[in-house]
Parts: C-alpha cells; structure tokens; sequence
C-alpha cells in the first residue's frame, strides 16, 4: 500500500510471507524522511494489520539500534529470537583447541548429500521459534550452489555429514553458519568446533581477515563455542508483535 500527499507518495508499507518460512508476515514500511514523526508509520502498519488475511503476527528484523527495530518497538513489538554479536577475526581460531576429528571441504562432500545436510540442520535450527513451511527444501536450496564456499566451508562426514561450517560469499565479508546436522548429536560441540576451527584457519590462509557468523541464542552447540571466540559488532533482533 501506499501514503499520498495530493499526488506525493509519503509512506509506504507491504507484509508477506514466504516460501521458507509462512507463520509471520514479514512488514516493510517506509516513511519520507521529511515526513517522520507525523504518525503515518503507525497509520500505515495499522491499515496493514487490517490486511492480513488471518491472524499471524507481523514481524521484522534489524541491529538493535537500527530504525526498524526502534519503530517496530514503538509499535509495541517484542523479540522472539536474537542473535548475539557475530563479528569475528579468523585469527581468533586459536581459541579453539585444535583436538578433535578430521575435517573435509564442501568440494569433498556430494552435493546431493550436502543439499540434504543444510536443509536438515536450517529446518531443526527453526523449529521451535519459526518453523519452515512445508515444500521449503526449493526455496532455501535456490542460490545455494551459487554462493557456497566449497574450498573454506568445513565439515566432519562419518559417513554422513554430522557438522558443518557453511561459508557464504558475501560483501563485506564472508557470512557463516555452523551447527549440526541434528539437534541431539552426541558429540555436538567436539565436531562442531572442528569444523569452526578449520574453516577459520583455513579462510586466514587464504587471506580473509574477518567474517561473520550467522547463528541465533538459541542454537545448542553453536553459540557455546561463540562464546569462546572474541566477537565485536551489534545484537540483532527478529521482533514480532500482533
């Protein structure tokens, strides 16, 4: 929808949901600069309130000290999932001890079964903050070959892949994402932190100087092993409200 001054758009505002996840409605909403202040963000996220054709709660997601966090806690929205700082130097994987089980690189791994990996640990990851809707596996999967590390990406296979380091190209600086294939994997933080380990040595190596994670509070083997790590940068949040 939009906001007209006589013929001047002034505001404006859409909610969606999509094809990975559908229990929220994602809510964009923006408001001329010269116009802020006025009440036309709340007019428009009210009228798109109306909108939804059901219930589901509206959300969005920022920096902590970000514009559409601020507005959206105006609006009296709430967090239900945050992302600690993730910011990290690769120099820093001599804060993990280096025992631990052998790792292989995204090249070493079929891509079938590393298709099958990353959508297995993306789905159990979510499930008990933001489920994936059914038939998700296409729409998580398109890019994915396309922006996968296959040479810094790491992960402990035994047969199958049990842990990973997923590196993904991206400016300014490679993005993340470690866990496990399964929420009760025995030795989860041993296998996980090799996998960590290696990717970050193995991205220095290269040349890369920072990256940065993406993973949640919520994450069980994952964020203890951030935890040993020096990180630097911003809580983020993903905030909902009704």
């Amino acid at each position: 929808m939009i906001g007209l001054d006589e013929d001047e758009i002034v505001a404006s505002g859409r909610i969606f949901t999509t094809p990975v996840h559908a229990s929220r409605y994602e809510t964009e909403i923006i408001v001329a600069p010269d116009r802020r202040g006025r009440g036309l963000g709340s007019q428009v996220a009210a009228h798109l309130a109306e909108l939804r054709p059901d219930p589901k709660p509206m959300c969005t997601r920022g920096y902590e000290s970000s514009q559409p966090v601020r507005f959206a806690r105006y609006l009296g929205a709430h967090p239900y999932q945050t992302c600690p700082p993730q910011h990290v130097r690769t120099s820093s994987a001599a804060a993990l001890p280096s025992a631990g089980p052998g790792t292989v690189t995204a090249a070493d791994v079929d891509a079938a079964e590393l298709h099958r990996a990353w959508t297995d640990t993306y789905a159990w990851m979510h499930d008990t903050w933001s489920p994936v809707a059914p038939g998700f596996e296409q729409a998580l999967l398109a890019g994915f070959d396309a922006d996968i590390d296959l040479a810094h990406s790491r992960f402990v296979v035994d047969p199958t892949v049990r842990a990973g380091a997923y590196v993904f190209r991206d400016m300014p600086k490679p993005v993340v994402v470690a866990e496990c294939r399964t929420r009760d994997e025995p030795s989860g933080r041993r296998v996980l932190q090799a996998c960590i380990r290696d990717c970050l040595l193995s991205l220095a190596a290269d040349g890369t100087t920072a990256i940065t994670f993406d993973g949640h509070h919520s994450d069980p083997h994952f964020r203890p092993l951030l935890d040993q790590l020096p990180t630097t940068g911003e809580t983020f949040l993903l905030l909902e409200w009704t």
